[in-house]
């Protein structure tokens, strides 16, 4: 399938992590022109200088702090300089702090979570429409969770960001409407990365013992991870003109959780705890 990407200027936020940089691979792949946005600390990181080595003409490394207009400001003077426009956008910038609420000292959890997820994008968006009002005619895609709309213990920073960033798509699929341009949320499952796989070695667990060791994991129907690869492929269909019909919507690619994962080892054999009625 043609997704219509070759030369589209496309911005990555968080776009040295795991997920960013699958992203930034799969866009790349097809012909687009890609900016990873990040803090400017990751410019060295392994991944990201092996990906601009491999796509040194399509890719370009642009600092980028969420929580400091000024940084946002000149992020984008510096995307428009080298790209000259920019036609899609992914927010997939974030942090994550689980704890129980009480044990809180204040809320600053909830304000990093608030500053990187929700109003540091409205602020990148905002600019980026103003410098370049083109985009207003393209497309944004934003990187939710399933965490957005299944709940998580010990989550109080976490969940209600990953909730309103569905509110932040829906807003911007509205307001880039009267000019062609379309908005998608992407809520994605538990994703196969760097933290998990640091775990399982903790645990003396290869992949696979570590999956069945894990409730949350097999309550998915597929019980297992998701690798990165997967979820990027519908980021960039949801970016790419062939997205345009599913503004306003959240594409949830979870492996099952929510299609009744927990049920998947529920015995309705004779016997089995199936209630006769």
């Amino acid at each position: 399938m043609d997704l219509s990407l070759n030369q589209k200027a496309v911005l990555i936020t968080g776009g040295a992590g795991t997920l960013g940089m699958a992203a930034a691979r799969c866009f790349a792949t097809e012909g687009a022109k890609v900016g990873l946005l990040d803090l400017a600390s990751q410019r060295e990181d392994p991944g990201v200088v092996s990906f601009l080595a491999e796509f040194p003409e399509q890719a370009a490394f642009f600092p980028l702090d969420l929580v400091d207009e000024t940084s946002i400001r000149e992020c984008v003077g510096a995307v428009l300089a080298r790209f000259g426009v920019i036609d899609a956008v992914v927010h997939n910038a974030a942090t994550f702090h689980f704890s129980p609420v009480c044990d809180w000292g204040s809320t600053a959890p909830l304000d990093l979570h608030y500053a990187v997820g929700v109003q540091g994008p409205v602020r990148l968006q905002r600019e980026i429409w103003k410098q370049c009002p083109s985009a207003l005619g393209g497309s944004v895609v934003v990187i939710s969770s399933v965490a957005g709309h299944v709940g998580e213990p010990d989550a109080f920073a976490y969940t209600p960001i990953k909730a309103a960033q569905k509110g932040f798509a829906l807003s911007c699929a509205m307001e880039m409407s009267a000019h062609g341009g379309w908005a998608v949320s992407v809520s994605p499952g538990h994703i196969w990365g760097p933290i998990h796989r640091s775990r399982a070695e903790a645990a003396g667990l290869g992949r696979e013992a570590y999956e069945q060791s894990k409730p949350n994991i097999q309550s998915t129907l597929l019980g297992r991870f998701l690798e990165p690869a997967e979820v990027a492929r519908w980021i960039v269909l949801a970016a790419s003109p062939t997205g345009q019909s599913l503004t306003g919507q959240d594409l949830r690619v979870t492996l099952g959780i929510e299609a009744g994962g927990f049920n998947r080892g529920y015995d309705t054999s004779a016997g089995g705890g199936k209630v006769e009625w």
